[in-house]
């Protein structure tokens, strides 16, 4: 088994990259791209495989084994008693992957090729994309409008070594080779991938072809979706090898161009894919005991603890509770420190002492206890206590019309969810 990483680097294409070409105008070298391409394993389910259409004269393609009943390109399989193999693609934010079956390409010669219908006319091709595994290279190609299976294409780009990721590995029905194709760089060929793309996939063994050199399509050089299995088919009509159309956002249910199987909210829009806890993973912090909330690997956008756990339930996450262990109101998580003031008069009429209670923090507010006194000498005279309403309303009734002098009320401290509630005296009040 083979792997070859390399790591996408601003590209010397010389001059085939400043080819002038129709509708294209001059074709740049390819940009650096902001990361590696990542491509699937073998057993990904983020591989997709790409389905073939029907021959709309005589319906859909199948060999005599029936093989093409499954709907998918069936290039040529290890030997008599494996089951055809697939193409199959993949894409995330920054590249296109695809992966053939080696078994498609005799050993050491030709190359694996993609032509694609860019002007929604499926009478031809108007760019191809050429892998050539022994030389690890991929060149870009220009067909003209609607060209035929067979046609060569004038070369646009060709891409070395040191900017190809691509990797071979065993798969489920033998070897398979997978590449990495840069959207900037499918982009700069005149490949847009905003929309549904259709295809053709297939293999050259004429090594060194430009794209076949007149032997693409050819039955005794070539297998493009089993081309050589058909009865009268040895040399189709591009039309009749047209895959389904490949829309490689297709799996995009929330519309923000990030495909579902890497999309860290696929059912909410976050096209930047912020997640502010990754590196917690919405956990608690190493060597804090806990477990994770449910919400692992999501991103900003659906997750319901986006700075991070929040064990204390104070709405300020692991990111920034400077507090997390305790309930607090503050933003940093803390509890809050409030200051407490408090109004007292007399209700001659009802015999009743009156007041309300105030607070820096609403919790501060309701139950406090209140007691009211009279000034005298040595200890201070009780006349009467109350708790506060949810509203910091209090009333203290008294039998009898209380003795002239000075009174206030008391209001003790009190410990509520996320604050500290501190002790206060009402101004005093005078009576006779």
């Amino acid at each position: 088994m083979k792997v070859r990483m390399g790591a996408l680097r601003a590209l010397g294409l010389g001059a085939a990259a400043t080819l002038v070409v129709s509708g294209l105008g001059v074709v740049s070298a390819p940009a650096a791209q902001a990361a590696d391409p990542a491509i699937p394993g073998p057993s990904s389910d983020l591989w997709s495989p790409v389905l073939k259409t029907a021959d709309g004269t005589t319906g859909p393609m199948t060999d005599a084994a029936g093989d093409f009943a499954t709907a998918h390109l069936d290039l040529t399989p290890v030997d008599a008693a494996t089951d055809p193999a697939t193409v199959f693609m993949s894409a995330d934010l920054e590249y296109i992957y695809v992966r053939f079956h080696v078994a498609a390409l005799p050993p050491n010669s030709g190359a694996y090729v993609l032509q694609i219908d860019t002007d929604a006319n499926p009478a031809g091709w108007e760019r191809a994309v050429r892998y050539d595994d022994a030389a690890d290279t991929i060149t870009y190609l220009d067909g003209g409008a609607n060209a035929g299976a067979k046609t060569a294409g004038t070369q646009l780009a060709s891409i070395p070594a040191t900017a190809l990721n691509s990797a071979s590995y065993s798969g489920t029905n033998g070897a398979y080779v997978a590449f990495a194709l840069a959207r900037t760089d499918l982009t700069a060929a005149g490949v847009q991938l905003a929309g549904p793309v259709t295809m053709v996939i297939g293999t050259t063994s004429e090594s060194g072809a430009n794209l076949n050199a007149g032997g693409l399509i050819s039955a005794a050089k070539a297998d493009v979706l089993g081309t050589g299995k058909f009865s009268g088919l040895s040399a189709p009509a591009w039309s009749t090898l047209t895959t389904d159309a490949i829309d490689l956002r297709a799996n995009d249910r929330d519309g923000d161009g990030v495909i579902d199987g890497i999309d860290n909210c696929p059912d909410a829009s976050n096209p930047s894919q912020a997640d502010d806890d990754a590196a917690l993973d919405n956990n608690y912090p190493y060597g804090t005991p806990g477990t994770p909330d449910g919400t692992e690997g999501k991103g900003n956008a659906c997750d319901s603890t986006p700075r991070g756990l929040d064990p204390d339930q104070d709405k300020s996450g692991w990111l920034d509770d400077q507090c997390p262990e305790q309930y607090g109101l503050l933003s940093n998580g803390c509890p809050a420190q409030s200051t407490t003031t408090a109004t007292l008069r007399y209700v001659a009429k009802r015999k009743r002492f009156k007041g309300i209670v105030r607070a820096d923090f609403d919790q501060c507010v309701p139950r406090r206890a209140v007691t009211v006194f009279r000034e005298v000498k040595g200890p201070d005279r009780q006349i009467g206590s109350d708790r506060t309403t949810d509203g910091g309303r209090y009333a203290v009734g008294v039998s009898k019309r209380p003795k002239n002098g000075k009174y206030y009320a008391r209001i003790d401290p009190k410990w509520t969810l996320g604050a500290r509630c501190f002790f206060a005296k009402s101004p005093r009040i005078k009576i006779g």
